[in-house]
């Protein structure tokens, strides 16, 4: 800190050793000699060697001069030599009792030793002397700051500012106070002045990028917080927030990167750790999460989202290999035996903090059926949920008044996406407003020109209402006779709240394809062409079987563009075999089929996607590569991981592919549709569980089941077949250019729906 008269001083001593020439004065003369800096001049430059060299010099002529004196006490202040700055403060106040920066400086010299008391008696004296002292009203509010006197020391601090309006340490501890009071408008100000008056306060900069980071301007909050870290960089609560404005932004690597940092400027952040966890997850790294979850719990047993995560973790985005996936899933089930035990034996007041921190979202995409351990997880999550829902006063859900049944839609996918184009869109679009009133609740942040449709069409629309508690109070106010959750387990906000009783029937839906296992949840509505037979045992709900697809479909309609193949090193010659599927759709046990795909149609590449970020691609590359090389198989010869591409880009991509092979075990809806708008041949897996079976039951609908494969054999077959034989795919192409319009643009599924949730709203009114 510079004091108010050191600064003044300074500034006299650079204009006497460099004065202005009086007028009339001959200016072509050559300038006087300016005498040398003194000892002040040049600590206050900065320059501390020779200042202590120049003390020595003036004491030669003058042993007690007060620059001296103080200078030396300040060069101890700062070295931390208790005892040698109150010594040199001592005497320099005793041979100068009127000199106020001399009695400041002891008072920041006593403070240092301890001797609070004598210390506040110093600043008081330079009061007496210079009443308003910049430097003594700012160290007596950090002295009252200290002792928890909040109320005393804002007076001072601004009495401070009103001396010295540059002061930054004051207006950085007025930012602080501000904040901690939340009145975040003053914070800003002060921490503003502060970093104007001093570009290198690295506490301040922190705390300004921190503040701007929870009001939402992150971009500015990055600049603020990175030019702290460059001036010291192990301020680990600047590496903190600038990770989590990353995982804001889903960027996993830079997430994870900054916390790493963070944690070595403080290893025992439990918080820090959490979020390496979550981001670790992000990015794949499923065994890092874990290790990341364990830490936080080493430092805080009752961090109940860490504790949740780890169960989450054993589930891998994309697994190594068939073991990996195999274990995965009896780890869930064990983990989740002991968070159940966990929370029963300690009942933390805040345990349902833990719901919908992570998902087993993983876990439907390995084969199998999951209903038992997602019953469980579905149970815990309603016990969790269900004391906070009393001790908040969530009432219990009632019908709406009206002849008209309320039908709340909550999602956080009202933009263009996929939940949307294949669920919601029809709904919102052709439910009989004469019959419904239709709420669409839009937990998410995402808004577009879908977005703005919705709230055109909606009877009411919600969007921005605040955290999930905030959300739980505008549903249950709302008063809906039925609400529907297209995508639970897809959303942390939609599996809290639909882990509570908000309305008299819930409804799930295929937005994310397998049962929630929530008790909360009256029923699943789903498809006749997309389930198999006996599928009502797959769901811990009433399963809802609407006619055909199930829902209404509109095509996209877009212009594709042309793609240049070449810049991926795709040849004219290969045949290209488009493979869509987000990279955790693909199992460790079907590298096989790709690898007897690759052999039957060479030449051929098999083109997959890789996202930002790409590691899940990365993941999944490197298996391929290992079983391909184990197949003695040239990878890079059949296989390209290519950029997502825009949906024009993607619909030049399906019209040039040969075939779209759908990806087995978990199918592509949206992905299939979009292949059948381009006419593009399509070969379908048909999997045991209806999140295996939309490409097929697709298919099948447009009557092209001989395109539908039910083992890897016959998959690589019909692959083979269609990309040997153009004749054969230009008649493929031919017959789904006559048959889509039997799977786009039908209301029969919402008419369906409609007649269903009517049904059901009307057994409860009963």
């Amino acid at each position: 800190m510079i004091l108010a008269w050191l600064k003044k001083r300074r500034d006299a001593l650079q204009s006497a050793s460099n004065p202005i020439a009086p007028r009339g004065h001959d200016t072509s003369a050559p300038p006087p000699i300016s005498a040398p800096p003194g000892p002040l001049a040049l600590y206050l430059a900065g320059q501390i060697t020779a200042a202590e060299q120049a003390v020595l010099t003036q004491q030669s002529i003058e042993a007690d001069d007060p620059d001296c004196l103080l200078v030396q006490g300040l060069i101890a202040l700062d070295k931390g030599l208790k005892a040698d700055s109150l010594r040199i403060l001592e005497r320099g106040v005793s041979l100068h009792p009127t000199n106020s920066e001399m009695q400041v400086a002891l008072g920041r010299a006593l403070v240092l030793a301890g001797r609070g008391n004598a210390a506040t008696a110093a600043f008081r004296r330079a009061l007496a002397l210079d009443p308003g002292h910049a430097g003594a009203n700012l160290n007596l509010a950090k002295q009252a700051l200290a002792s928890g006197r909040e109320g005393d020391c804002l007076p001072l601090f601004q009495a401070a500012i009103n001396r010295d309006p540059s002061l930054a340490e004051a207006h950085f501890h007025l930012g602080n106070l501000f904040r901690a009071r939340g009145d975040m408008e003053l914070a800003e100000k002060h921490y503003r002045k502060a970093t104007s008056s001093r570009t290198d306060y690295e506490d301040a900069l922190a705390n300004l990028g921190s503040l701007l980071k929870d009001r939402g301007n992150s971009e500015e909050a990055i600049q603020h917080l990175e030019h702290a870290l460059r001036i010291k960089p192990d301020i680990s609560e600047a590496a903190f927030n600038l990770a989590m404005i990353r995982v804001n932004q889903r960027m996993w690597p830079e997430a994870r990167q900054w916390l790493q940092n963070s944690l070595i400027a403080n290893p025992k952040q439990a918080d820090a750790n959490y979020w390496l966890g979550n981001a670790s997850m992000g990015l794949g790294d499923a065994s890092a999460a874990r290790i990341a979850y364990q830490a936080a719990l080493r430092l805080n047993s009752n961090y109940v989202q860490a504790r949740w995560g780890h169960a989450m973790a054993q589930l891998p985005a994309v697994s190594a290999d068939k073991a990996e996936q195999d274990h995965a899933v009896g780890a869930f089930a064990a983990e989740l035996d002991k968070l159940k035990t966990w929370f029963r034996v300690h009942r933390p007041n805040h345990a349902y903090q833990a719901v919908g921190a992570q998902q087993p979202y993983y876990l439907a995409y390995i084969p199998n059926d999951h209903r038992e351990v997602l019953s469980q997880y579905g149970a815990l999550c309603t016990s969790l949920m269900g004391p906070w829902a009393r001790k908040a006063g969530v009432p219990a859900p009632v019908h709406g008044i009206g002849s008209k049944c309320k039908i709340g839609i909550v999602s956080a996918h009202i933009h263009e996406h996929s939940v949307w184009r294949a669920l919601v869109l029809g709904w919102v679009k052709h439910l009989d407003p004469a019959k419904f009133e239709l709420h669409i609740f839009h937990t998410g942040s995402g808004r577009d020109a879908q977005t703005e449709l919705a709230s055109r069409l909606a009877t009411r629309f919600y969007h921005a209402q605040g955290n999930w508690p905030e959300w739980a109070s505008v549903i249950s106010s709302a008063r809906m006779d039925v609400l529907v959750y297209p995508e639970i387990g897809m959303d942390a906000t939609t599996v809290r709240l639909a882990s509570l009783k908000l309305a008299p029937v819930q409804l799930a839906s295929w937005g994310h394809p397998i049962t929630t296992g929530l008790p909360t949840m009256d029923a699943f509505v789903s498809a006749k062409a997309l389930e198999p037979e006996g599928a009502a045992a797959h769901y811990t709900e009433q399963l809802i079987s609407l006619p055909d697809l199930g829902c209404y479909y509109h095509p996209f309609g877009l212009s594709p563009t042309r793609v240049d193949l070449q810049q991926w090193g795709i040849n004219k010659t290969d045949r290209i075999l488009l493979c869509a599927g987000t990279p955790f759709k693909y199992s460790p046990c079907d590298d096989a089929l790709w690898i007897d795909v690759a052999k039957r149609c060479s030449p051929a590449k098999l083109v997959f996607f890789r996202a930002t970020p790409s590691a899940l691609a990365d993941l999944l590359e490197t298996r391929l590569r290992k079983a391909f090389k184990e197949a003695a198989l040239d990878f890079d010869a059949h296989v390209r991981f290519i950029p997502w591409q825009s949906p024009s880009n993607f619909f030049g991509l399906l019209d040039q592919a040969d075939v779209y092979l759908d990806s087995v075990g978990f199918s592509g809806f949206n992905t299939t549709m979009q292949a059948i708008e381009r006419g593009t041949p399509v070969v379908a897996w048909e999997g045991e569980f209806m999140r295996g079976r939309f490409a097929s039951g697709i298919l099948r609908q447009m009557g092209l089941d001989e395109w539908v494969a039910s083992s890897h054999e016959d998959y690589a077959v019909l692959v083979e077949k269609l990309c040997t034989n153009k004749a054969l795919r230009d008649s493929v192409k031919h017959q789904i250019s006559a048959r889509r319009s039997l799977i786009f643009n039908s209301t029969t599924a919402v008419a369906a729906f409609a007649q269903e949730v009517t049904s059901l709203v009307g057994q409860t009114r009963n």
